[in-house]
């Protein structure tokens, strides 16, 4: 029934904590993924880089300053020079918006099987009887849990390379983790579960229908909210035991937390933000736009609010939005840091019009450049690409090269290339290193 083989991975807890202990100015960035590109913005919501692919992305991750992108291919992007190397090409076909990384590579579901990727190999570390719905990351253990559409629940130890146990859990609702990984909170259609993060053995339960729960990691307080008696339980994080509660009035709620102090309550019916320092409410807002709201994250007293394809930044304190970006089909957002500033984009292009190289892929050499401009607008508005003109000297004569895509590895010009020709054009066009000038 299962099949678990070797995966080495070396843990983020170290970094983690040094990331922590730091106290270097680091500058904040934010990763919108959709399914054709990412792109980052700074804290000042300027666009310092942006990256269109010729295929569909699934999914992605972020780990020590690294973005992989999963799609028929595996990418790495290096975020402290903005480099895009190809990892490999992925033949288990990822089925889920769901990836966790590592230093080794990246684990992802394929079916009922979870799949390793680096750049060696593609390996399965677990198969299942049903198909795997959710993947989760412990971030303080070498743990991954994931849990099948029968309603098990798998616990596996990344160091020693063992399944430690399969527990039937139900259907879960909310998955997370409290006293640096040690317990694993759980909500299911039937209750609300504390369980041992390798053993999965449980160490408090209510039963109830709960609909999300959270807690404070350092803090001593737990929380717990029910859409149907419209209630928050507010519990202790160290005996479990129930310091007060409240009525929402509210039935969709979802709870967030933020500088391990904060706690945000949201109503996506209502439109409201309701903050909570500690076990204390602070505020309550309602948020004046129009259309459907999706949370996406809570920062100290910022928020990031989803739209259709729309983002916003609502800001609690001067109870301002400001539209972040317009981003369709999104798929996830990621965050970073960096001690060295990132160049907002319309620096780097003026940079780039002085003379960047870049791999590119040559579709005609022509010697009118009015016909080489017209084929560039007509290959444009097939492919969808960038798409550019470059002019050389053969011979002494002028020859008008028109080129399709920009790319900094061989490796992903290569590959969109071969999308090319399965496109209809010919074999002969070339992967060619380039100046770029516009």
């Amino acid at each position: 029934m299962l099949l678990f083989v070797s995966c080495k991975q070396l843990k983020k807890e170290e970094t983690q904590k040094e990331n922590l202990k730091s106290d270097v100015k680091q500058d904040n960035y934010d990763i919108f993924v959709s399914s054709d590109r990412f792109s980052v913005y700074n804290e000042k919501f300027e666009m310092v880089k942006q990256e269109i692919f010729s295929e569909t992305i699934i999914s992605s991750s972020v780990f020590e300053k690294k973005l992989y992108l999963a799609g028929k291919n595996l990418y790495a992007v290096n975020l402290t020079n903005m480099q895009t190397l190809l990892v490999g090409k992925i033949n288990a076909k990822p089925t889920t918006n769901n990836l966790i990384s590592n230093r080794q590579g990246v684990i992802y579901i394929s079916g009922a099987s979870l799949i390793f990727k680096d750049k060696n190999k593609e390996q399965p570390l677990l198969t299942c009887d049903s198909p795997i719905t959710k993947v989760w990351d412990n971030p303080y253990h070498m743990y991954i849990y994931c849990h099948d559409s029968s309603g098990y629940l798998y616990a596996i130890d990344l160091l020693t390379k063992t399944l430690k146990r399969r527990f039937f859990i139900g259907n879960v609702k909310t998955f997370s983790f409290s006293k640096y990984g040690t317990r694993i909170l759980a909500v299911t259609d039937k209750s609300f579960l504390v369980l041992d993060y390798e053993t999965l053995n449980i160490i408090f339960e209510k039963k109830d229908f709960f609909s999300d729960a959270l807690s404070f990691e350092t803090k001593d307080l737990m929380f717990l909210y029910s859409g149907i008696d419209r209630k928050c339980w507010i519990y202790s994080n160290i005996d479990y035991k129930k310091k007060k509660d409240f009525i929402t009035n509210e039935n969709d709620l979802k709870l967030f937390t933020a500088d391990d102090s904060l706690m945000l309550l949201f109503s996506k019916d209502k439109k409201t933000l309701t903050l909570f320092k500690r076990d204390n409410k602070a505020n309550k807002k309602a948020v004046k736009m129009d259309g459907a709201l999706d949370m996406l994250r809570f920062e100290g007293e910022r928020v990031y609010l989803k739209s259709d394809s729309l983002i916003f930044v609502y800001e609690l304190k001067t109870d301002s939005v400001k539209k972040a970006g317009y981003f369709p089909d999104f798929l996830a957002f990621h965050s970073f840091s960096l001690e060295k500033p990132i160049e907002p984009a319309e620096q780097g292009r003026e940079k780039e019009s002085i003379g960047s190289v870049v791999f590119s892929i040559q579709i005609y050499a022509l010697s009118n450049k009015d016909y080489a401009d017209k084929m560039a607008d007509q290959l444009k508005a097939k492919i969808g690409s960038d798409v550019f003109v470059s002019d050389t000297l053969l011979s002494g004569k002028s020859i008008y090269r028109v080129f399709a895509g920009k790319f900094e590895s061989k490796e992903s010009a290569d590959l969109f290339r071969e999308d090319l020709v399965k496109k209809g054009f010919g074999r002969d066009i070339l992967v060619k290193r380039v100046k770029v000038n516009d």
